[in-house]
């Protein structure tokens, strides 16, 4: 059984970009950012992905600003309470934080221009169906897959041929995703050191693999596109790890 559940660890490898599992620092020593910093990082990724202008840049950090002290205030406040919230408190603070987001949103309508909003808008949907999709919101792996492929589609232009490739590349690696957890739960193992070592070697492995084959299915733009992309999921994730610490 212990072979069987090493065997699987070893074809997991192939889901490595997406989740930066085998690049995962430990927790003293990740990169720490402050509040200000987290803004910045932010500004800088709006500016990049909406064109914002000067003007733009200083009325969007000022309401970054204005948000995170929000944020700091909320944490502080839940740290220091130490009674749980009564259903009439919590109802209250859903009605506040939908009024806030409203307030927001009204704010950022006013300063982007229409296209700028209409873009800023799909990104934070996309940045919830993201979210939706590692909180397990779809169904199943094929509904995952099947989101998954819409937005790659979308993003990278995919032609008919292109989606089908990538469509059974998606669905290799949750083949291999099912056969670890399945494997997992019937072992009930911790992986040694030396199975840890042998894993993330094939990982890196498979890595390179599955990155050489969206390479032959995508052409050089879709290709350079794809990589970018690759590389702010990767950073999103380890922003979030920091927040939840």
């Amino acid at each position: 059984m212990k072979k069987l559940f090493i065997a699987a660890l070893l074809f997991v490898g192939i889901v490595s970009f997406a989740q930066d599992i085998n690049q995962k620092p430990a927790k003293d020593q990740r990169e720490k950012l402050t509040p200000e910093q987290r803004s910045e990082k932010h500004l800088q990724k709006l500016t990049s992905d909406l064109n914002l202008d000067k003007n733009q840049q200083e009325q969007v950090k000022q309401l970054l600003a204005e948000r995170s002290a929000k944020a700091e205030k909320f944490r502080e406040d839940r740290k220091n309470n130490k009674t749980k919230p009564t259903a009439e408190e919590k109802e209250a603070f859903k009605k506040q934080m939908k009024a806030d987001k409203d307030a927001a949103d009204a704010k950022m309508k006013a300063i982007l221009n229409a296209d700028q909003y209409t873009k800023w808008t799909a990104l934070k949907k996309d940045y919830r169906d993201h979210k939706g999709d590692h909180k397990g919101h779809f169904k199943s792996p094929q509904e995952r897959d099947q989101a998954h492929l819409q937005k790659l589609t979308t993003d990278l232009n995919l032609n008919a041929d292109q989606q089908k490739q990538i469509s059974e590349l998606l669905s290799d690696r949750s083949t291999k995703m099912a056969m670890l957890k399945k494997s997992r739960r019937d072992s009930g193992i911790q992986p040694t050191d030396a199975d840890k070592k042998a894993m993330k070697k094939q990982m890196e492995e498979d890595h390179k693999a599955y990155d050489a084959k969206m390479k032959s299915i995508l052409n050089t733009d879709q290709y350079k596109k794809w990589t970018t992309i690759q590389k702010e999921h990767k950073d999103k994730m380890k922003e979030h790890r920091k927040d939840k610490k």
